[in-house]
């Protein structure tokens, strides 16, 4: 049992991931019906088209529903790849429309194939190392090179929130499908690095089109923040509740052999009596 409660410290190194509450669903709810009715407006007053509506409603149904359907998950993550790299295209963003179809297909695929795997009650969640602390800003810094240099050789505009945005997305989405804690911390920063680049986007078109993925990136923001402190909180209780039924297990083993070493020497003196 000792051994068995060790095991469960190293490998809880994470997250429990349970149902959700009925507060957090209604958070979801009024989420995505709170933008899905701001993007049908805009759509009705001939700011947007009905296109980038449906880039802000599949994107929200594959960050906000994801876990509903792995299968509808996978299908929504192609849809906004393909869509966004249309747009982006359009706006000359070269970087992130790239990223979208070169690495957010391949680890929704990578992260469906994991969740298949491990299942829906535990996903862990790691923590860089120091030894690989370096290897991963390295690989950022080259990264972000690699693709401003990318941006700059075919003419894309704000090259560098491109390259930044678009650098920070990818890391957060490997951090992910690796299941690393870190991956919080760069989620949020590369969202908020998005909303920076898709504001200078909208406010140089004078907000035609550009403004439903503005609110698209807007909607992720709430959420995560908001999902990051749920899910948290959810950790911590389970893993005290499980821990705190582990270590009564050992305490009541500990009570067990020490009342077996009671009742053997009780027995050995009545026998040399």
């Amino acid at each position: 049992m000792i051994g068995e409660y060790r095991f469960f410290q190293e490998f809880f190194d994470g997250q429990i991931v349970k149902e959700e509450s009925e507060k957090f669903k209604m958070f979801k709810l009024v989420l995505f019906s709170s933008f899905s009715v701001l993007g049908l407006f805009f759509v009705f007053a001939g700011i947007c088209n009905v296109a980038e509506f449906l880039l802000l409603e599949c994107g929200m149904l594959w960050n906000i529903y994801s876990g509903l359907s792995r299968k509808c998950s996978m299908a929504l993550g192609i849809i906004v790849a393909f869509l966004y790299f249309f747009f982006t295209c359009n706006f000359a963003i070269y970087a992130n429309g790239l990223i979208y179809i070169a690495c957010y297909i391949p680890f929704q695929m990578i992260a469906c194939f994991k969740d298949y795997s491990e299942g829906d009650f535990v996903q862990i969640r790691k923590k860089i190392t120091d030894s690989n602390r370096i290897l991963f800003f390295m690989f950022i810094i080259f990264l972000f090179i690699a693709l401003l240099l990318f941006d700059i050789s075919i003419g894309a505009r704000f090259e560098v929130f491109d390259a930044l945005s678009a650098t920070l997305l990818v890391c957060s989405a490997l951090l992910r499908t690796e299941r690393y804690n870190e991956y919080y911390l760069f989620r949020i920063t590369a969202l908020l690095s998005s909303i920076v680049l898709w504001i200078m986007v909208a406010i140089e078109y004078s907000y035609t089109g550009a403004l439903l993925i503005l609110l698209m990136y807007v909607s992720y923001l709430i959420y995560d923040i908001v999902n990051y402190f749920v899910q948290s909180k959810t950790y911590l209780n389970q893993y005290m509740l499980v821990c705190q039924s582990y270590q009564k297990a050992i305490d009541e083993e500990k009570v067990a052999d020490k009342l077996k070493v009671y009742k053997k020497s009780k027995k050995q003196e009545d026998k040399n009596k």
